[in-house]
């Protein structure tokens, strides 16, 4: 029987490497803010498992008119390669920005 092992967590600030995108999703633009001409950057506040997963997303700032629950949505569609600390995979939290922008 092996002992349970809880993922290993590390402050962004001490990690040897920050996550990095994997793989994206394209967020599509809400009509809501198509209509009113909006354009902004989303911010959010993530957590990132030690297997590059999206755990949790907070809104920290938007422009709203949908785009900030969008970017919320999409996010949690999103891999990372996750943070290494020691040469270990380990969870942490980030800010992430997107920035919609009209085409």
């Amino acid at each position: 029987v092996k002992g349970y092992s809880a993922p290993k967590y590390a402050p962004i600030y001490q990690v040897d490497s920050e996550p990095t995108v994997a793989s994206e999703v394209k967020i599509p633009y809400p009509e809501e803010a198509r209509r009113a001409g909006v354009e902004g950057t989303v911010t959010l506040s993530i957590a990132i498992s030690h297997e590059g997963k999206v755990t949790s997303v907070k809104i920290l700032k938007g422009p709203g008119y949908g785009l900030n629950e969008a970017a919320r949505d999409a996010i949690r569609r999103f891999r990372f390669k996750p943070a290494i600390k020691g040469g270990e995979p380990v969870a942490t939290e980030m800010k992430y920005s997107y920035t919609f922008l009209l085409d």
